[in-house]
């Protein structure tokens, strides 16, 4: 015990002349080796050449009607003038009435709040109005080399959804490396990111969300690696299609272009509503060669179009393509032109699309392990894959409809198609002098019209009139196709909101005239958008019966709508229209004959 008290008073001796020591060394004296961890403690001097700077010091006012351009201006020039400097951007409303130039070296950074919802007077909004009804004007903001825009939202107030006007580039950069975009929404630019008409090696853009209604992102003269992650294009601003700008951007949205980049690397990337959700262009510095993961493109009329790529490669993972829009929606369109390499892995494929993947030019596509839900959207006999020029190799994917898999033209060089499950008969055809090889694929054994009936038992001695019927069902307006979960068979039709414009009609062959139980049937309603009422009319030999359905409510399950008289033959009906309260769905009826 004595020896424990002895050391233990040794050693606070120390410690107290090390502290006395400490403090009779003069304040500009370095710390001596054996007190560095006291000298830790000290905060370290901040470097005199960063500068951070308010554009509210500059006179800049944020209320949405003042001119803040030059005070801006002049925050940035001023934050050029050092190394390195950050504008800073408080909550508000800045009407920019001209155009924004970022210095080298220099960050103009807003608040980064609520970046996925575009409310007013949330977060740090630049106004922009300069140059409607021209796509060449000077960009919005224009970037140099090492500037960064950061947790900012750009909203142009002039555009109006029905009456689409032309606007310069709201981002670009000036020529020169490692431009950034981080954490901002851009609400509605017609032209959204230009780091393709000047070079733009090592660009960066992460969380960018928005909905640029003419074009996304455009990568050109990149020549060293380039990213692109988190980028999420969807209705942000205005999706009525009353307004027309549904159409418009599918006839002309065309969210990521690339043409020469050099293995450009994209990361968790989704586009909804678009003609075009990445295309892949040969300027005159070249194509694309990249690394694609977790990339998405939803309503789409091509979810991907190449145009050219570089023989190094797309590779693309994990993607989700979804082709619906346009008068011959395919998910893949390969061009003549390419001579380049495209493989995809662990993807997904569906809604209403009439192909998978037209194929032409001279360069090599592979399909691995991917899924094709839909296609043959229109009943006409198209194949899931259309090789017209090149080469093609598809392995552990499956098909999950009846139409032909592969129809390879003359022009075809050659195809692989193995290890492979069909949910109908194998139909792969080629013109003598293809060389195509095909084996191990498994085809389902039980038919698949039986299928659909063992998977309602219940409905065998019944009389089902489906959307998917080659007989009996027709349309009128516009329907979409779609696959929302607990769908009769596979998947249903949707039209929107209406004034009764769109009907599906059900027509059952009936074998003899009498009493039928009639019921209808309709799945899931994801985005809550259903009617609660959605009419039908049930059409039968004493007149018309009106009815509606809980289209919220009773999903996955037979509804009855009565006991009707029907002539025999298809002179009974049961009719689906569209309503203004809601989304209305057509996907099955059934008639069984009372007392069956």
């Amino acid at each position: 015990m004595r020896l424990q008290t002895g050391l233990l008073v040794s050693m606070c001796a120390v410690l107290f002349s090390c502290a006395e020591a400490q403090q009779a060394q003069p304040p500009d004296k370095p710390a001596q080796a054996n007190n560095a961890g006291a000298a830790t403690l000290q905060p370290a001097p901040k470097p005199a050449n960063l500068l951070e700077l308010n554009v509210m010091d500059f006179g800049a006012v944020g209320d949405g009607k003042t001119d803040d351009t030059a005070a801006f201006q002049k925050a940035l020039d001023e934050a050029g003038k050092p190394a390195a400097g950050t504008v800073k951007v408080p909550n508000g409303n800045f009407l920019i009435k001209t155009h924004l130039v970022i210095p080298a070296n220099v960050t103009l950074e807003g608040v980064w709040r609520i970046p996925t919802a575009w409310t007013q007077n949330k977060g740090s909004t630049l106004l922009a109005v300069e140059g409607q009804g021209k796509e060449d004007g000077p960009p919005f903001i224009m970037l140099n080399p090492n500037s960064v825009v950061k947790g900012l939202t750009i909203f142009y107030p002039d555009q109006k959804a029905e009456a689409i006007k032309a606007y310069p580039p709201c981002v670009a950069g000036a020529g020169g490396d490692n431009c950034s975009i981080v954490d901002c929404l851009l609400v509605n630019p017609y032209y959204a990111v230009d780091f393709g008409t000047r070079p733009s090696g090592r660009h960066y853009i992460r969380n960018l969300y928005g909905q640029p209604l003419k074009r996304g992102i455009f990568i050109d003269k990149c020549y060293d690696v380039g990213r692109i992650e988190n980028v999420h294009f969807w209705p942000f601003w205005q999706w009525d299609e009353k307004s027309g700008i549904q159409k418009w951007i599918w006839d002309n949205g065309e969210a990521f272009v690339f043409a020469r980049t050099d293995w450009e690397y994209v990361c968790n990337t989704f586009v909804f509503g678009y003609k075009i959700g990445y295309r892949f262009i040969e300027s005159k510095d070249g194509a694309c060669n990249g690394n694609f993961l977790g990339i998405g493109s939803d309503a789409s009329g091509n979810a991907v179009v190449v145009d050219q790529c570089w023989p190094y490669g797309l590779l693309i993972t994990n993607g989700e393509f979804v082709a619906f829009a346009g008068k011959d929606p395919v998910s893949i369109v390969v061009g003549p032109n390419n001579k380049g390499t495209m493989q995809l892995q662990n993807c997904a494929f569906w809604g209403p699309s009439q192909q998978i993947a037209r194929i032409e030019g001279r360069g090599n596509v592979t399909f691995q392990n991917c899924n094709f839900m839909d296609y043959d959207c229109a009943k006409t006999g198209r194949p899931a894959l259309e090789l017209l020029g090149g080469n093609l190799i598809v392995s552990a994917s499956q098909f999950n409809r009846i139409a032909p898999q592969l129809v390879c033209g003359p022009e075809a060089g050659s195809a692989i198609m193995t290890g492979n499950r069909f949910s109908g008969p194998q139909d792969i055809r080629w013109p003598s002098g293809v060389d195509v090889q095909v084996g191990f694929n498994v085809v389902n054994s039980v038919a698949r019209q039986t299928a659909r009936r063992m998977k309602h038992p219940q409905d065998m001695d019944a009389i089902v009139v489906t959307t998917r019927s080659k007989d009996g069902f027709e349309t009128t307006g516009e329907w979409t196709r779609t696959t929302a979960g607990e769908d009769y068979i596979d998947d249903s039709l949707f039209a929107l909101k209406g004034d009764g414009n769109c009907s599906a009609t059900f027509r059952p062959e009936l074998p003899k005239a009498g009493k039928y139980a009639v019921y209808i049937w309709f799945g899931l309603d994801p985005n809550n958008d259903h009617a609660p009422n959605g009419p039908v009319t049930v059409i039968h030999a004493d007149g018309e019966s009106k009815h509606t359905v809980k289209l919220k409510e009773d999903h996955g399950m037979w509804v009855k709508l009565g006991e009707f008289n029907f002539p025999a033959g298809r002179k009974g009906a049961v009719v689906v229209t569209n309503c203004p309260e809601g989304n209305v769905l057509a996907d099955a009826v059934k008639f069984v004959a009372v007392g069956k």
